[in-house]
């Protein structure tokens, strides 16, 4: 009979397609992009899915799981946070930052684990959107990835004009002209960003950023209005959407998911801990020679008070009121059913529901409105 002797130590983290913000529900789409973490000797990944496939609702929106070895606990630790910080999905929210946010916890890195562990320690796993300090910290990395997605994007259109006209560079856009088109002159471009913020769901961030091309092959972007900080930036284009950039003193590496939704390009940013979203609307890259004054603003949807809206893709599986019913503040009105899960949707006041047009069996996407609640002014102790 042969011995076997345990060596060492393992973290099992599961990559899961769900909304943390929302309490963990799972969420629906297609992997506009996914990049595991390589296996090697000590990291493992079991996977079912690839770049391109559907986390649909009839499944378990499970991604993969991620196991890492090491020497000793410390040892494996130190692999496990590498390897989240490697791990790049994009399409769907994702507990990745979770994971990270876990396995960087004091508590957790001394091995203070229990089955409360995530209840006892709460206030620092999730992000508080009124803490003030916590926001202005993100939004300050936001306004950095965005001026770094700028200059990436730049230079690979940069280079992939230099390549189709390598010919005759003087068929390059007057942007990349070398000389300036005009004496003294370095033209600007306009990009407009919103940040996804994921600290607070209902909340995203426009920013709007200043782009001036140098002859050198450095970029010079600021956000806002003149005399905002402006940062200069050199970036190296390696292919496949993956760049070495210089700025503030700095040598990062930086990698970039680019896809299309609809009107909605989605730029997505790894660079050192950071993983950021940005939207760009299609149509708002503007140069200084444009005379049109650019003032569109990204489109927010907006609903009439007491709206209830999916919190996730599913299946209603049960309506328990009808169209017209009085109900009270927290009172269930229907039930959805995906990936499993069963979960109550509730009056967020008390009144009457109305365009509640839902049946049992039918299908619902995430964000879709399944009805209204209208307060009555008798809710408030008169009468009409």
């Amino acid at each position: 009979m042969t011995t076997h002797y345990w060596t060492g130590h393992a973290f099992e983290a599961r990559i899961y397609a769900e909304n943390v913000l929302k309490g963990f529900l799972p969420a629906t789409g297609v992997l506009h992009h996914y990049q595991p973490v390589p296996p090697s000797s000590t990291v493992r990944v079991e996977t079912g899915v690839e770049q391109g496939d559907v986390v649909s609702m009839h499944y378990d929106p499970m991604i993969a799981k991620l196991v890492v070895w090491g020497e000793n606990r410390a040892a494996a630790l130190v692999k496990l946070k590498d390897c989240l910080l490697k791990f790049q999905v994009a399409g769907v929210p994702t507990n990745i930052n979770f994971l990270q946010n876990l396995a960087n916890h004091k508590a957790f890195e001394e091995g203070n684990v229990e089955t409360h562990f995530i209840e006892h320690h709460k206030d620092d796993l999730f992000v508080d959107p009124n803490n003030k300090v916590i926001y202005e910290d993100a939004f300050s990395a936001a306004r950095l990835g965005a001026k770094l997605v700028a200059a990436c994007l730049c230079e690979k259109e940069r280079s992939a004009m230099k390549e189709s006209h390598s010919g005759d560079p003087s068929l390059l856009p007057i942007w990349y002209t070398h000389p300036p088109f005009r004496v003294n002159h370095h033209a600007q471009r306009t990009m407009e960003f919103e940040w996804e913020n994921e600290y607070e769901s209902s909340s995203s961030k426009p920013l709007m950023l200043s782009i001036t091309y140098h002859p050198d092959g450095n970029y010079f972007i600021q956000i806002g209005e003149n005399g905002a900080h402006i940062l200069e930036v050199k970036a190296s284009n390696l292919g496949n959407d993956n760049f070495i950039v210089e700025a503030d003193g700095l040598t990062m590496n930086i990698s970039l998911a680019v896809y299309t939704k609809g009107q909605i390009k989605h730029i997505h940013i790894w660079h050192g801990p950071h993983h950021l979203h940005f939207r760009q609307k299609l149509g708002l890259d503007l140069s200084d020679e444009d005379e049109t004054q650019h003032k569109t603003s990204f489109e927010t949807t907006s609903h009439p008070p007491g709206t209830v809206v999916a919190p996730m893709a599913g299946l209603v599986v049960k309506v328990l009121v009808e169209d017209g019913a009085k109900v009270e503040a927290g009172q269930p009105v229907l039930v959805l059913e995906a990936m499993k899960m069963e979960h109550v949707v509730k009056a967020t006041s008390g009144g009457v529901v109305e365009g509640l047009k839902v049946g049992a069996g039918q299908q619902v996407s995430d964000g879709s409105v399944l009805f209204r609640v209208k307060v009555s002014h008798f809710e408030f102790g008169f009468w009409n």
